[in-house]
């Protein structure tokens, strides 16, 4: 079987793994290294089929050495046949990627594994040079669904709430933080975001131990009431969360450590649109309307689900336009968010978005 991903025609084998569903991950990966003019050394250290890195050596402008790494024999036979399919050339690496990733450094690092990262994410920050992507497919443990997984996996507790999405977003990167502070670095967001089944983050890695004593500072925990839905956030690793909500009494609970700071960098992504409409790319369209909601969302640690306050007062859902118009006219900053389509970030507290909301119900 043949498949036409941008500009790279691509052999599968059924010996080896291929996922279509990934397709505007892929093509958002090619994007991004057009708009990192600094990085000339990539690796997708599970390559599989080849055709991320197949695609990132033959539609990036300039001149990237692409490595693609598989431990897996006929995967590797196969990322060999498909970059001569396409008259680029690729390093091929057979070995387990903690030992590739742990023995050489690359400009960028991508991750994309079947399932979590955690395993690999120490021994690619320290490979990682200038930026690398990490792929988390095991929402379930990331979000809150599987509990016990998340805290074993991630060192962390996640809570199941309604941002589930953005819990398991900042959940990663909370992980991703502490491990790259190890190695005196810090990572600085360019492009994080969810979509479907899997989290993804393209990260600048930043050298030094100020920049990593600061980075620091954005980890930390939510404290979360499910009565009313209000929440806080508490910044460091040794925090002392109430036990009760501030707003409404009822008892509270903490999730983290997680990355509270900023997802995304709006100048990068501006890029990323740019190089997206004029390439060659399947998912063009769902994918740069995606990103220009990433774009455009507040830097709030949490978004709120309006469908699930309309529940809880009894109340008729207005257009999430008419809301967010109302948030504003109150003086507050609002705006759409790409985890979920009822879904808003807003600097107001709980009670003037329960107040607005229940105010455009009548």
């Amino acid at each position: 079987m043949i498949v036409q991903e941008g500009r790279v025609s691509a052999e599968l084998s059924d010996d080896v793994f291929y996922n279509p569903r990934m397709e505007m991950n892929r093509d958002i990966t090619v994007a991004c290294l057009e708009a990192m003019p600094e990085v000339s050394t990539y690796l997708d250290a599970m390559a599989a089929s080849g055709i991320r890195g197949i695609r990132v050596k033959k539609e990036v402008s300039r001149e990237i050495e692409v490595t693609a790494n598989d431990w897996d024999g006929p995967a590797c036979e196969l990322i060999k046949k498909n970059a001569e399919r396409n008259g680029v050339q690729v390093r091929v690496s057979r070995c387990g990627a903690n030992t590739l990733l742990s023995s050489t450094q690359f400009d960028f690092v991508d991750l994309d594994p079947f399932g979590t990262p955690a395993p690999y994410i120490n021994a690619a920050c320290w490979a990682s040079k200038r930026a690398m992507g990490v792929t988390a497919t095991d929402t379930a443990p990331l979000c809150g669904a599987h509990l016990k997984s998340g805290i074993r996996t991630y060192s962390a507790y996640p809570l199941k709430t309604e941002y589930y999405a953005e819990m398991g977003l900042r959940v990663l990167m909370g992980k991703v933080a502490r491990e790259e502070a190890k190695y005196d670095r810090a990572l600085k967001p360019l492009l994080c975001y969810t979509d479907e089944h899997y989290i993804r983050l393209y990260l600048q890695v930043a050298h030094g131990r100020a920049d990593a004593d600061r980075m620091m500072k954005d980890v930390g925990f939510i404290v979360h009431c499910f009565a009313c839905k209000n929440r806080f956030a508490l910044r460091g690793l040794a925090v002392q969360a109430p036990d009760t909500c501030p707003v409404c009494g009822a008892k509270t609970k903490s999730g983290g450590p997680l990355w509270l700071g900023i997802t995304k960098d709006a100048a990068f992504i501006e890029n990323v649109i740019g190089v997206m409409e004029k390439g060659q790319f399947n998912k063009k369209e769902r994918a740069v309307r995606m990103l220009g909601l990433v774009r455009e969302e507040l830097d709030t640690p949490t978004f709120y689900d309006q469908h699930a306050i309309c529940r809880d007062l009894k109340a008729t859902p207005s257009d999430i336009k008419a809301l967010l118009d109302a948030l504003r006219g109150r003086g507050y900053a609002a705006s759409r968010t790409h985890y979920m389509g009822v879904g808003f970030k807003t600097d107001a507290p709980i009670n003037v978005i329960r107040g607005t909301i229940l105010m455009l119900s009548d």
